[in-house]
This record gives C-alpha cells, sequence and structure tokens, in this order.
C-alpha cells in the first residue's frame, strides 16, 4: 500500500488511527522507535518464544509464540492480500490448507503494547481483522508496525487533515 495513492478519506481515516496509536504510547517519536525497535530485531520479533518482544520504551506481548512456518506463511498472505485485495481468493489447495490453518492460529492472538511510561495507556490489537465475516484482513495496524515501510507511518502522522468547509 502507498499511502500517497489513497484517497484523502483513507488518508484521514488513516492519520486518525495511527495518531491515536502514537499518543497511546506516548507520542510520535515513540511510536516510530518503537516501529524501528521491532524492525531491527531479528530473529523477527513475533519470534520470541515468550511471545514477549521488549523495545526501548515499553514491551509488545501477544497471547502465544508464533513459529517461523505461521510467520512465512502470513507474510505471504500479507503480500498476496496487498496485491488482490484477498488472501485466500484463488488459492491452490494445498496453499489454502496451510493459509487456514496459519488464520485459525493467528485469529485469537491478540498484540498489547505496553509502555513503560506509566501514565500511556498503551493499546491493543489483533493480528487478523474479522470485522467483515467471510473475509479476514490482517488488521492494519499490524501491517504498519511489521510489515510496511517505515514512511507509510511518518506519511500517516504527518497527513494534515484538510477542513470540510
Amino acid at each position: 500500500m502507498i499511502y500517497k495513492n489513497l484517497t484523502d478519506e483513507q488518508k484521514e481515516q488513516i492519520s486518525k488511527e495511527l495518531n491515536n496509536y502514537a499518543v497511546a504510547v506516548g507520542g510520535i517519536n515513540p511510536f516510530l522507535t518503537m516501529i524501528e525497535d521491532i524492525r531491527d530485531a531479528r530473529p523477527n520479533a513475533l519470534l520470541n518464544k515468550t511471545a514477549i518482544f521488549h523495545y526501548a520504551q515499553g514491551t509488545l506481548n501477544w497471547g502465544k509464540s508464533i513459529f517461523k512456518d505461521t510467520l512465512t506463511t502470513l507474510f505471504d498472505a500479507m503480500r498476496k492480500e496487498e496485491k488482490d485485495g484477498d488472501m485466500i481468493n484463488g488459492l491452490k489447495p494445498k496453499e489454502y490448507k496451510i493459509t487456514m490453518n496459519m488464520m485459525k492460529i493467528l485469529k485469537p492472538i491478540t498484540v498489547t503494547i505496553n509502555p513503560k511510561d506509566e501514565e500511556c495507556g498503551g493499546f491493543s490489537f489483533p493480528i487478523l481483522d474479522t470485522t467483515e465475516p467471510k473475509k479476514t484482513k490482517m488488521s492494519l495496524i499490524f501491517k504498519i508496525l511489521f510489515f510496511y515501510n517505515i514512511e507509510f507511518a511518518k506519511e500517516a502522522l504527518n497527513y494534515e487533515i484538510k477542513d470540510a468547509n
């Protein structure tokens, strides 16, 4: 997803959402630092067996450990969703089964961000967005934290909402 190619309404909505998340972790700089720390982690932050990732200004927790094959399937599904708009349409039977198993594993998992600053509330989000029946997608904040280029987050956070007047 390329931010500048989105409609003004989409840009506005993503900007508001990201700014709310940024406030929940202490501001734009701590939010961007968290994304950079997640990206710099080797191996991927989600592969921590304890299901906890410590970044400079807090922690990320999720329900259970995620294995490399599940994470690889998740990223492949995300690429397909970005390209085709759906992560399971048109898959071969074997790939469909693997993707469905990944979705069953990840559906109940919620990632919780806990900043060290006591005054910041942090936030939680599911990895998979199941708000539309029969149309499971990756949640946008998950994609922004773990998948998209950090420039996407910077553009969204700096987007100036135009007045409706």
